[in-house]
């Protein structure tokens, strides 16, 4: 039992590490840029030692990659209460929408000059990040996918090829996410963006419909 306990202490104790160093690599490089971040200026930001990187990081590109994997891992986490509880009608999926996209934007507030970074300069960091960059639009369009689905199933939106449909209000979301992210829409706040945005990914130019049964048109 007591050895039990000090592996997972020891567990917790290097996490906690390893986050510190992400936390660390989020400030440099979102101030500065990833290719003008240097590792010696990560560990300094962390306050450790260039010896306790390398043991939970090859290189500055591996530290990139896992900042994206915990940002990504931080959105799809937003829609966790949607997965569980499926929305009913259209009204709610509207408003379970609106609210996922409302935490994912808060959580990128946080970090806005680290997801700008990774938005803007990963695909030129290599191939293979691009690639990286383009699974992540693939797993959302994935989860967009899914809840579709369910809404046509469920009648409250309209029969259509929801691949497709899936891609492209993703597609708007991510155009929508970079311009927001270069000052684009300062005098719109960021609520209303995001209402505009689900709002036209549910009626398009439409009218909006009514809260029962025909959600999307």
């Amino acid at each position: 039992m007591t050895t039990e306990f000090r592996r997972q202490a020891d567990r917790q104790r290097k996490e906690r590490r390893r986050e510190v160093l992400l936390d660390a690599a989020a400030v440099v490089i979102g101030r500065q840029g990833y290719h003008r971040t240097l590792v010696s200026e990560i560990v300094a930001e962390a306050g450790s030692g260039q010896g306790t990187f390398y043991r939970y990081f090859r290189d500055k590109r591996e530290v990139f990659d896992a900042l994206l994997d915990r940002f990504v891992e931080t959105v799809l986490g937003q829609f966790s209460e949607m997965s569980v509880n499926l929305p009913r009608n259209a009204r709610e999926y509207r408003d379970a929408s609106v609210a996922a996209i409302q935490r994912i934007a808060a959580a990128a507030e946080r970090d806005r000059a680290l997801v700008r970074r990774l938005v803007q300069e990963g695909p030129a960091v290599d191939a293979a990040f691009e690639r990286k960059l383009a699974g992540v639009q693939d797993r959302l369009a994935g989860l967009a996918q899914f809840y579709l689905d369910h809404a046509v199933r469920s009648g409250f939106a309209r029969p259509c090829n929801t691949a497709v449909v899936s891609r492209a209000v993703i597609g708007m979301a991510f155009a929508g996410v970079q311009q927001w992210m270069d000052g684009r829409y300062e005098e719109l706040p960021l609520e209303r963006l995001i209402e505009e945005m689900v709002d036209f990914a549910f009626h398009g130019f439409g009218a909006p419909v009514g809260d029962g049964g025909g959600g999307a048109s």
